[in-house]
Parts: structure tokens; sequence; C-alpha cells
């Protein structure tokens, strides 16, 4: 009998094998169609802009039917059926529909998958950086085998690679157990959640103040994602040297991930904030500088102090701060406005900045933005440092 933590890790590793078979290379597809840099922005946005509407959508239906497993089953068939199809289309308002539709429940689901660990018993929710470091693992195996294949075969067997695995992703799920309150719990559940209910997560200081800081991190990753793997192609890279990129930003999240518990020992989750902050800031001005293939994949590994300390701190810290009757709907909020909603605006504008300014030049505004991303977490740290004194100083008396 596989153990929970196991189960997990499996599905882990093939969801986000089969994910980075369309995600990690949509962005080559698009300039490969011969899209400019502000058309590609726009698709990628119009992703985010129905990831960002269907990560609102999908966590109230979850929180509202009690159901995670459910859920994340139907929508992981709608969004292999759409994939499928994605590459057999050749006009622009097609692409742009289906990859709105896309969005929608890609987004969402990843999403859901990490509020299943969280939601599991303390053993699973306490793990959730080993968790997800197989699917660091997962992601960067594909990416690096589908780059091969891409170049080999074309984009024609896209589609189909996709079908086999988000059926192992499918029969994973099934065995999988859901994470949702009980019965006999639901009625107490639906009872207090409504819109009311959900005004109250903006209504809380350190929520807002958390979404805020993962926002601007989040325009500052889609942006050096983005325009890493056009400037691959700047400089002569192909797919396999794109699929190597992801590959090596991939494998440089799994040490942190894997040693996400001891981590949290050492440092708070604040001060981890602040840490991951700063090499956001750093990652983004080095790129700007970057001028071969060899630059570019060499600062994937940034990856390791940035992104995959930022992955799993922020689900514990908005968790932190998270009533209970709306812990899935907290999290897919957070990841639509923070993940989604920059997605949307820093895509689109930055297509149109980089068309018109140069990618460095743009690169540099982003860094500034993270500057005050990092002003922002150090301001968080202060405060909650503060408020956990308060909280000693009560505790002794």
């Amino acid at each position: 009998m596989v153990s929970n933590t196991r189960h997990f890790k499996i599905l882990y590793f093939f969801f986000y094998f089969t994910i980075a078979i369309f995600s990690g290379f949509t962005i080559a597809y698009l300039n490969g169609l011969g899209f400019s840099a502000t058309q590609v922005g726009f698709f990628m946005s119009l992703l985010y802009f129905f990831g960002f509407l269907g990560q609102f959508i999908t966590g109230y239906i979850c929180d509202l039917k009690n159901t995670i497993k459910k859920v994340y089953f139907l929508w992981m068939i709608f969004l292999t059926v759409l994939i499928f199809f994605f590459f057999k289309l050749h006009v622009p308002v097609k692409q742009a529909i289906f990859i709105s539709m896309i969005g929608f429940f890609q987004s969402s689901i990843m999403a859901l998958l990490d509020s299943w660990v969280l939601e599991s018993n303390d053993s699973i929710k306490n793990d959730f950086g080993p968790i997800r470091a197989f699917g660091s693992i997962g992601w960067g195996i594909s990416t690096l085998l589908i780059g091969k294949i891409i170049d080999k075969f074309g984009w024609d067997i896209v589609g189909i690679l996709y079908i086999v695995f988000a059926s192992i992703v499918l029969i994973i799920t099934y065995n999988t157990k859901d994470a949702k309150e009980t019965k006999q719990e639901k009625e107490q559940v639906d009872s207090d959640l409504g819109i009311a209910t959900l005004k109250k997560l903006f209504k809380n200081k350190p929520y807002v103040q958390l979404i805020t800081i993962f926002f601007l991190l989040y325009i500052s990753f889609h942006c050096v994602a983005m325009f890493s793997v056009i400037l691959i192609e700047n400089f002569g890279g192909n797919k396999s040297d794109i699929g190597l990129f992801l590959l090596v930003a991939a494998f440089s999240e799994v040490p942190i991930l894997l040693n996400a518990k001891g981590l949290m020992k050492r440092f708070n989750l604040p001060v981890l904030l602040v840490i991951s902050s700063a090499f956001f800031l750093i990652r983004t001005l080095l790129t700007a500088f970057s001028n071969s293939v060899f630059s570019i994949i060499l600062l994937s590994t940034l990856q390791m102090p940035s992104f995959s300390i930022f992955v799993f701190i922020a689900k514990y810290l908005i968790d932190e701060v998270s009533p209970h009757s709306l812990k899935t709907s907290s999290q897919t909020i957070a990841m639509a406005v923070s993940g989604g909603l920059s997605g949307i605006i820093s895509l689109n504008t930055s297509g149109y900045l980089a068309d018109r300014l140069g990618i460095q030049k743009l690169l540099f505004i982003i860094t500034g933005l993270c500057a005050i991303a990092l002003i922002l977490s150090i301001k968080y740290l202060l405060s909650y440092s503060l408020y956990t004194k308060k909280i000693n100083g009560i505790e002794s008396k």
C-alpha cells in the first residue's frame, strides 16, 4: 500500500510532467508562428486572464461542493481535450479562444493540487515542500524530453503525448483520497460560505499585504520566463536549448523544496519571503545583461533561491492567515490575483514595451518592481515580528 505522502509525490511528478508538455513550450510555439512580442504577450495574457477567472470560480465551487478531487478530475479531462485540439488550429481567433479556455482549466487545477495537499492531514501538509519537489522533477524531465521530441517530430506530436500522460494523471487521481470535510461536517462549512464571506478575505490586512508582494514577484517571474525563452531563440538557440533551460530551472528548485521543513525550522516564513524577494531582484537584473544562450541557462539556477522558496512559503503564509471555511478559496484567490492577474497585466504590457523599448530596458523596469516587493517584504517581516512579540508577551503573562 503506497503511503499518502508517496501517493501525492507520484501524482505531482506525473501532473507536472504532463503540464510541462504544453506550458513549457507555449511561448516557443507562439513565437514560432511568427507573432511579435506584443502578440505573444496578448495570447499569454488571455491564458492568465481566464486562469484568473477560473481560480476564483473553481475555489468557490470546491468549498461550496465540499470536494477537490471531483472538480480536479473533471477539469483535467476538459484541459486534455482542449490542448489536443489546440495544435490543430491555424486561425488566430480560434487559437485565442482555445488558449483562453486552456487557461481557465490549467490554472485552476494547478492551484487545486496545492490546496489538496494543504487540506490533507498534518503529516501531508507539513511535507508540501518535498511533495512539490517531485513536481519540479517531473517538469524538468518533461521539458528536456519534449524539447528534443518537438525538434525531431514537430508540434503535432504534442497533443498525442498530452493525452497519454494525462491519462496516467487521471488514473492516479481516481485512486487518491479527497481532502475536504466529511459529509457530517459539510452543512456547517456550507452555511458559512457566501459572497459576503469571500469579501472578508480582502478586509484581512495580512492577506492583502501578502497578495500585493506575490503580485509584484509574479510579474518578475512571468516576464523573466517569457523573455528568457525569446532571448534563447534570439541568440540562436533551439527547442532543445529551451528544454535544457527549463530543466535546469526546475531541478534547481528540488534541493530547496526537499529541505523546506528544515528551512522553516531555521527561519520564519517572512524571513524566507525577504530572501526570495531579494533573489527575484538579482535574477531579473542579471537577465537584462545576458548575452548568450549559456548565460540564460546559467541564470536559471537562480530559480533555487528565488521561486523555489517562494512557491512553498506562499502557500503556508496564505494558509496561516486564512479562515478555516475558506481554505481552498483563499489559496485559489491568492493565486488568481498574484499569479493570474499579474500575468494578464505583465505579459500584455511587457510585450508592448519590449517591442518599443527593448527587452533590456523592460527588464530594468521589472527590477524596480522587485525592489518594491523587497521593501514590502521587509515591512511585512517587521510587522510579523512585532505581532509575534506581542502574542508571546500576552502568553507569558
